[in-house]
């Protein structure tokens, strides 16, 4: 099994307004009232440039480099500083029943693709037939690990040929909230 990683993220939060509406009506997902996702496009990395320091800190590989293995490295490095921040602590491939860090609230099951950057889940348009809009909770992601492996799979299965389908990965979702 592999380790938590942590990154630093922007929230997409209705406050958005027209960024935020326009979202809901491409994709569908007019139940949720906040989107929490890997997926940098909508919520983006709040870590803008590297520092030396980081890179004996940061994951290093497959595009992750503002992922950090390091957590209280990142806290120093980047503390949250309003509502509109997001520390976020995920897990590729995690274990059914894997609790959240310490401090972390389980927010749900994304699906990514194998660079690590778009969800297919919340980003790459709708798959009637795979899942619906109603698949995902609240926060645009999907409670279950089974449900969740069982959507990467059809979509795997269904568009071998699609770059974000063909090796689409499930990653368990956790965050804090600066308050």
């Amino acid at each position: 099994m592999s380790d938590w990683i942590y990154t630093v993220r922007e929230r997409f939060t209705p406050t958005h307004s027209q960024e935020w509406q326009n979202y809901a009506d491409w994709s569908g997902f007019n139940h949720i009232t906040e989107l929490i996702t890997l997926d940098t496009m909508l919520c983006g990395d709040r870590i803008d440039d590297l520092t030396p320091e980081d890179w004996h800190h940061n994951v290093q590989a497959d595009g992750r480099l503002t992922w950090f293995t390091d957590l209280d490295y990142l806290r120093q490095r980047y503390p949250l500083a309003s509502g509109h921040d997001q520390l976020m602590a995920a897990i590729e491939n995690p274990e059914p029943h894997l609790s959240p860090p310490v401090g972390f609230t389980q927010c749900g099951f994304d699906i990514v693709d194998a660079e690590g950057s778009v969800s297919v889940l919340t980003n790459c348009g709708r798959f009637p037939g795979i899942f619906e809009p109603a698949d995902v909770n609240t926060l645009g992601l999907v409670d279950g690990i089974e449900l969740a492996g069982a959507i990467a799979h059809q979509l795997r299965m269904t568009f071998p040929d699609e770059p974000h389908c063909q090796d689409c990965r499930v990653w368990q979702v956790t965050r804090r909230v600066a308050t």
